[in-house]
């Protein structure tokens, strides 16, 4: 397994979260409703770069047919984010992000992209998770596990492409996947054939969420290549 490397040093970003796609691991998440104190708020973070560090990212990825390329954890502060969650500032939680090479698209989300319809939200998108094909030759999922949001983008086309990850938070109301309050932006990467990055963003309160597929076209532009929502 390449695990990747574990940077330690703290950064100032647009984005946070902890990837746990396939585990189980929510550590002491906090309550929308309920007061959390700061020293609850480090030492959850503590917990959850240690829960991170400690996963078997090969395995996680076998369980959906892939193959581990790399994974990157760093921990990064988003006062922003924090001040959303009720967080201190200064609070420091561990970024995941994964690359993999996947096989075949499984039946299941095949069929959930081919059926989404037009119209509202809540009657194009199931709870709990939503998968569509994008423009250019790709598949685009957002699910939640516990109090983590996560999408992935798996690219099927036969050239190399540049992109990037954005998850939103939109209006349970929202007609189809617009765009709305940034959650979390990954890293411009390249995409092969059968290349699939990920991107989870502790995110404990329940709503709207739509993930985008940015591709980068040249000059600084990038196109909009589709989306995934879901009322999670």
């Amino acid at each position: 397994m390449t695990q990747g490397i574990v940077r330690r040093t703290v950064t100032a970003a647009g984005v946070m979260g902890v990837l746990l796609l396939g585990v189980a691991v929510t550590p002491a998440a906090a309550d929308s409703d309920t007061d959390v104190s700061d020293a609850d708020w480090y030492a959850m973070a503590d917990d959850a770069t240690a829960e991170v560090e400690a996963t078997d990212w090969a395995a996680v990825s076998a369980e959906d047919g892939c193959r581990l390329v790399d994974v990157e954890i760093d921990e990064v502060v988003d006062a922003g984010a924090n001040a959303a969650m009720g967080a201190p500032a200064d609070l420091a939680v561990p970024v995941v992000e994964r690359e993999e090479v996947c096989g075949g698209l499984t039946s299941d989300r095949v069929s959930s992209a081919e059926s989404r319809t037009a119209g509202s939200l809540d009657a194009m998108v199931s709870r709990g998770s939503d998968c569509s094909w994008t423009s250019g030759p790709g598949y685009l999922c957002v699910s939640r596990s516990g109090s983590y949001v996560t999408t992935s983008f798996r690219y099927d086309g036969s050239s190399t492409i540049k992109a990037f990850l954005k998850l939103y938070r939109i209006s349970t109301s929202a007609s189809g996947c617009p765009t709305g309050s940034t959650l979390a932006t990954s890293s411009t990467n390249s995409y092969g054939d059968g290349t699939r990055r990920s991107l989870t963003v502790y995110a404990p309160s329940y709503g709207g969420y739509s993930s985008h597929v940015w591709r980068y076209v040249g000059f600084g532009v990038y196109n909009n290549w589709g989306s995934a929502c879901g009322v999670l």
